[in-house]
């Protein structure tokens, strides 16, 4: 058409473009089919622009609602979408106009929203923008001499999405975009304004929302359980305006009908996002995998376990099924990432993959791999004895209850880690504590794992520390008539020696091992045994002293062994000759002999010191050919 008016508006540039101009130039041309089409072919920055471009164009297509309406007017009830469809037909610039006037009201309904968002919509801080500044003043390719022109100002980028983002891509992408971009108040308004366009793509827009964002921050953004049907809570889009006449279901199927046949001027939206729609409100157990996925991409993503677990206590407190158990697992991780101690290293990536597929008694050691014995009974009441109740509840809720458990994989624990850590326990598990402070609760278990753990080491230099651990076990006094049952122990004691003797059969026996010999020991024997270990560790210091040191099972292996016995003692005497071990002295030398006759039990087995085999006078015999070979007088 050759219209001044027109070609001066065809001429301006958007960003130009003011709201006189819209008035003032669009606003006279006559042709309103040009108009309006001119209104939705720009899209401006400027809020009041846009708002005065869309009132035209609206405006300018008052007159096709009008002669539409008529058209129904004049028609039966039943007929009314037979006569809008022949209307169309004989006049396609009508059915052009509707459609206009369809993307008109769309773009408006998004200038409306837009301004309600701008308000709430994040900004960058001031002193995100001064560090800008700062950074762009101290330009490296800035000629330090040239002072002629004004220094240039930084871009500030304030907003996730801009107006024309907004009114020209796809609603769906405007969505992600504020997801992305965490502004979860703008999103809110968003998806309440737009529902019904929204809902089919809800979990594509949820997806978009980053993983360490606070669950408490978008409660009312994820899926909820409707108790009533058991499903998703369906989102009803809030009614803001009454439908126009281009709106209305009828209006719509019949511009539809004649898409089809020969398609209307399309004005292609910006970009869009691909997603699988899902029309229908999920079941309670569909929502329940949602948020486990959702955690799993957190703890994948981010390693925030915290954040994870905050977002399924929410569900859970919701009612949705399924996640109970589920949210156990994770408070149990999030204790062993937050409160068990690390390691000066980087900190382990743990995720829920690899916490499932270890076992307990490998969770119990990451609980307790960087524990002192200072921390480690702390860390147990604390840490694993929580985890420990949590597998015992379990059990019972399927239907094996097992009150052992805990204990049992505890005792585990303590039968495999050393014997410092061991000392840390018993020492907080003595029985002058209260009950309920001890970590061993038992006496009798105390004791037999005591044994376990001091006969199944191999150490033969911790003396102070298997004494420390020896010193908390209980004192018993032993009624005479219980004197026979006592020697139960030394029966336990003789068979044990032969299990732990070193052989190509079997591997060396382990603490655990040992514990299956002290369980069947009834209280009497217990205390017989503890009697016995208490010879064995004076025994042991003795021979550490002197350079002979051995393990406490060595007593084991040697208690019914003459010649293992007399070699030992013979080792005894002759090493004080050894280069550079002399004895200094007469009263040295004294020392020895006291000492290896303490050892000495004048034969009788039942006196389980070191050389209990050997008498006295054997003793003295060796002790003098030791002598006698060093040359000393």
């Amino acid at each position: 058409m050759s219209n001044p008016m027109a070609e001066q508006w065809v001429e301006l540039e958007a960003d130009k473009i003011t709201v006189l101009d819209v008035q003032k130039i669009l606003g006279q041309v006559n042709d309103d089919q040009w108009v309006i089409s001119a209104c939705v072919d720009r899209i401006v920055e400027t809020i009041p622009v846009q708002r005065a471009l869309l009132s035209l164009g609206l405006a300018r297509s008052d007159g096709v609602v009008e002669r539409c309406s008529n058209i129904i007017a004049l028609s039966l009830e039943q007929q009314h979408t037979d006569a809008l469809l022949s209307h169309f037909e004989n006049a396609p610039a009508d059915a052009q106009l509707c459609y206009l006037r369809s993307i008109l009201l769309q773009r408006l309904d998004r200038l409306n929203t837009y301004v309600d968002m701008e308000m709430v919509l994040p900004k960058k801080s001031e002193m995100l923008v001064d560090e800008e500044m700062e950074e762009w003043e101290d330009d490296p390719w800035a000629d330090g001499n040239d002072r002629s022109e004004p220094m240039a100002q930084p871009p500030i980028s304030e907003a996730p999405i801009s107006l024309s983002q907004f009114m020209g891509n796809d609603i769906l992408w405007s969505a992600c975009e504020l997801a992305s971009a965490s502004a979860l108040e703008a999103l809110r308004i968003l998806m309440k304004r737009h529902t019904s366009s929204l809902w089919p793509s809800r979990f594509k827009i949820l997806q978009c929302i980053p993983g360490h964002v606070q669950p408490s921050n978008c409660w009312d953004l994820f899926p909820s359980l409707n108790t009533t049907t058991n499903e998703e809570t369906v989102l009803v889009q809030d009614s803001w305006r009454q439908p126009d006449f281009v709106e209305r279901p009828d209006t719509q199927m019949v511009l539809r009908k004649l898409n089809k046949r020969s398609p209307l001027q399309y004005i292609y939206p910006g970009r869009a996002i691909s997603f699988t729609p899902i029309e229908y409100p999920l079941s309670a157990d569909a929502i329940s995998i949602w948020y486990e996925d959702r955690v799993n991409d957190i703890i994948s993503n981010t390693g925030m376990i915290d954040v994870a677990l905050a977002l399924v206590q929410h569900a859970a407190a919701q009612g949705i099924p399924s996640l109970d158990e589920f949210g156990e697992d994770l408070s149990l991780l999030s204790r062993l990432v937050y409160d068990a101690p690390q390691g000066q290293e980087m900190h382990e990536d743990w995720t829920l993959q690899r916490w499932f597929s270890m076992d307990p008694m490998a969770i119990v050691n990451a609980y307790l791999a960087y524990s002192t014995p200072a921390t480690l009974a702390k860390d147990i009441r604390c840490l694993v004895l929580p985890y420990l109740y949590v597998l015992e509840a379990r059990e019972e809720r399927v239907g094996h209850p097992d009150p052992s458990l805990p204990t049992r994989i505890l005792y585990d624990y303590i039968l495999t880690t050393s014997l410092n850590n061991v000392a840390a326990i018993f020492d907080a598990s003595k029985p002058t504590l209260l009950r309920a402070q001890r970590i061993i609760k038992n006496d009798e278990e105390m004791a037999r794992l005591a044994l376990a753990c001091l006969y199944g080491s191999n150490s033969s230099d911790k003396w102070a520390t298997m004494n420390t651990i020896f010193e908390c076990l209980p004192a018993w006094e032993i009624p005479k008539d219980e004197d026979s049952n006592a020697r139960a122990a030394d029966t336990t004691v003789a068979s044990l020696g032969q299990f732990v003797t070193p052989s190509t059969n079997q591997p060396p026996a382990t603490s655990k091992d040992l514990l299956i010999f002290f369980k069947p020991l009834p209280f009497a024997s217990l205390s017989r045994a503890l009697d016995i270990l208490d010879v064995h560790l004076e025994s042991g210091e003795i021979l550490s002293r002197w350079n002979v040191s051995a393990p406490l099972r060595w007593f084991l292996q040697s208690s019914g062994d003459v010649n293992e016995q007399r070699a030992r003692a013979n080792k005894m005497a002759r090493r004080a000759g050894e280069k550079g071990d002399s004895l200094k002295g007469i009263e040295d030398w004294q020392w020895l002999l006291q000492d290896m006759l303490k050892l000495s039990g004048n034969g009788d087995p039942f006196a389980r010191g070191a050389f209990c085999l050997l008498t006295k006078e054997e003793v003295m015999t060796i002790f003098l050919s030791g002598l006698l070979c060093t040359g000393s007088t």
